[in-house]
């Protein structure tokens, strides 16, 4: 919090410091202040509410194929219609740390309770072809 100027009280035509702020105005500030924070956290819960459900079938090959999402999910489950075994990584912006591996007729699933997954980046030693169904979330807006 900002350093708020005391009010100057005029006293006999002179300027006199203030030794404290009035209850009522610094009762008035953290009401306010309280209510901002209020505000944020209810738009934050607001956003694990799913806005609907999507559904994508996506060929992978052995170059990285990425999907993009927006708005942002919060969660999905991905299964492995093969032949091949696929990798899959999340919100990676370079190459995977650590990639999760599926294999033909597995399935694998994230959820992240906010919709913070953004990017599904996926790749195969052979051509692969995967289903993923996924829950959209309403982004926050600070």
């Amino acid at each position: 919090m900002a350093n708020l100027p005391l009010p100057i009280v005029i006293e006999d035509g002179k300027p006199v410091s203030a030794e404290r702020m009035d209850p009522s105005v610094m009762q008035f500030i953290m009401q306010a202040a309280a209510t901002a924070q209020l505000v944020k956290l209810r738009k934050i819960e607001e956003s694990k509410i799913p806005i609907g459900v999507l559904s994508i079938l996506k060929a992978v090959a052995t170059q990285t194929t990425e999907i993009v999402l927006g708005p942002p999910w919060i969660s999905f489950s991905m299964i492995n219609d093969g032949p091949g075994a696929v990798s899959v990584w999340i919100n990676d912006r370079g190459e995977p740390s650590s990639p999760s591996m599926i294999a033909n007729g597995e399935s694998y699933s994230c959820d992240m309770t906010y919709p913070i997954i953004g990017i599904i980046k996926m790749k195969s030693a052979s051509t692969s072809t995967v289903r993923i169904f996924g829950k959209e979330g309403n982004e926050r807006k600070s």
